[in-house]
């Protein structure tokens, strides 16, 4: 009898226990009270996966946070490194964003007297921030020939031949395009035409310069890639028509990211760039970085970081027609020391590919890429995953390390590993064709704009990424 009357009672209280904090003496949060999602209480609401979702956090002295590594929490526009924002005042609003390849979101609310609760959201996939549909749409956009294609202008914006020189008005058209982009978010957009030859019709660069105020004027950073293609007879392939991977696509990420960051806050006056003549030996970013106008780079300020785009969308997690997977590069600077860790960045460059994105970071092929970085090639040659400090050079990232920036350099494949590079082939057509279809690319270039998105995100809150200079 006894037994019986044990058992009832414990049935009995079973439901009290909750779903949510553990054992009933840590209850004492009620999370549908004082937590809303996207304007549903916080237990009834689910996570689309890469998306924006707005939370209302109401009490005094209570405290939101989430696993750093899956879910990013902004404040002010913001974001806050440790993923812990307590209320300030009776009610703190706060945006949520998580990658597209984040798996839980568990969210715990903290009072003044250590109480908590803790809930886990389910997960859904969303339409992320930057994602590979939309920067193919861009390509395909920019890229397409309406003679060839027999697309009306409104679908087919054909911005080809962007050669750098000469005058050449497709570059001009190229450029005008790209600027209006950058205008139309509301960045403060120049052109820069630089001439250092005294003919003005034959510039040596013409870059698109787009600016954004940050919170302290004393510092300066910036993203940025090239918008110039490989010129007819260039080396190694012949010059190119589309430059649809070298780099069209840098190029469209770079458009894809000034939306994201115009809805946000940064800390230092940032600069989103696109180059000219990056193939003729950097003179569009060495134009900016060494000349003395209103919207070049300050020379009173503390550059403290830049992260280049060039050749995006033929990387791991894309695979090789041989069944290989291709090399992804990502490399952080400057590497003075081979031996030792030398600036902060690479520290955000492993966190955000090994603990926020997960990627395989210890995979490695049967045999040796065609080509990589510098410094460190003999333990990496075979490694799908090459991500580290480097001296590697070849593109506008050199610019900025020289004068001290903290750097990262995306690239994927190229050299002996893409033998389009620098060729009529370069197309976007054949883009699709050597990852296995326009899934994979899509896949493969996601997946690198948002490593590139993180780092930046993640550099921006870190006091320690200075100038080494």
């Amino acid at each position: 009898m006894y037994s019986a009357l044990l058992l009832m009672a414990l049935m009995l209280l079973a439901p009290l226990s909750g779903c949510i904090g553990g054992t009933p003496e840590e209850e004492t949060i009620d999370a549908d009270a004082t937590l809303t999602i996207d304007g549903l209480p916080a237990t009834e609401a689910a996570v689309r996966l890469g998306e924006w979702h707005d939370l209302l956090l109401v009490g005094e002295g209570l405290r939101l946070s989430a696993p750093a590594d899956d879910v990013l929490l902004f404040v002010n526009g913001s974001m806050d490194l440790d993923s812990s924002v307590p209320v300030d005042g009776d009610r703190q609003a706060i945006r949520l964003l998580t990658t597209p390849y984040t798996e839980a979101v568990e969210l715990t609310i903290y009072d003044q007297n250590g109480r908590k609760t803790v809930f886990e959201l389910p997960v859904e996939n969303g339409t992320p921030i930057v994602n590979g549909q939309e920067w193919f749409e861009k390509m395909d956009y920019i890229t397409c020939d309406p003679v060839v294609d027999g697309r009306p202008s409104a679908e087919c914006g054909g911005y080809n031949d962007r050669w750098m020189g000469a005058g050449n008005p497709a570059y001009e058209r190229g450029a005008a395009y790209f600027q209006g982009h950058f205008e139309s978010l509301g960045y403060r957009t120049y052109m820069l035409r630089v001439t250092d030859h005294l003919n003005p019709s034959q510039p040596e660069s013409l870059n698109v310069i787009a600016w954004k105020d940050g919170r302290d004027d004393s510092c300066v950073q910036g993203m940025g890639g090239h918008m110039d293609i490989a010129p007819p007879g260039g080396p190694p392939g012949g010059g190119t028509h589309e430059g649809a991977y070298d780099n069209t696509a840098g190029t469209v990420s770079m458009m894809l990211y000034a939306r994201v960051l115009a809805e946000l806050e940064v800390e230092c006056d940032t600069f989103l760039a696109l180059w000219s003549s990056e193939e003729e030996g950097l003179r569009g970013s060495n134009a900016f970085a060494n000349n003395d106008c209103g919207y070049c780079l300050p020379q009173d300020k503390e550059l403290r970081f830049y992260i280049n785009m060039d050749m995006m969308g033929i990387s791991w997690p894309a695979y090789k027609p041989t069944g290989e997977p291709y090399p992804y590069h990502a490399w952080s600077g400057p590497d003075i020391d081979p031996d030792e860790q030398d600036v902060a960045i690479t520290s955000i460059l492993d966190h955000v590919h090994r603990n926020v994105l997960k990627a395989p970071m210890d995979l490695r092929i049967d045999g040796t890429y065609g080509a990589g970085c510098d410094q460190h090639w003999d333990d990496h040659a075979n490694l799908v995953m090459d991500v580290h400090e480097d001296t590697f050079g070849r593109s506008d990232h050199v610019t900025f390390r020289d004068l001290g920036a903290q750097t990262i350099f995306h690239l994927g494949a190229y050299d002996d590993d893409y033998d389009a590079y620098h060729s009529p082939s370069d197309t976007l057509e054949n883009m699709i064709d050597v990852v296995g279809g326009q899934d994979k690319l899509e896949e493969s270039i996601e997946f690198v704009m948002w490593a590139a998105l993180l780092e930046f995100l993640f550099a921006d809150q870190t006091p320690e990424i200075r100038n080494v200079g």
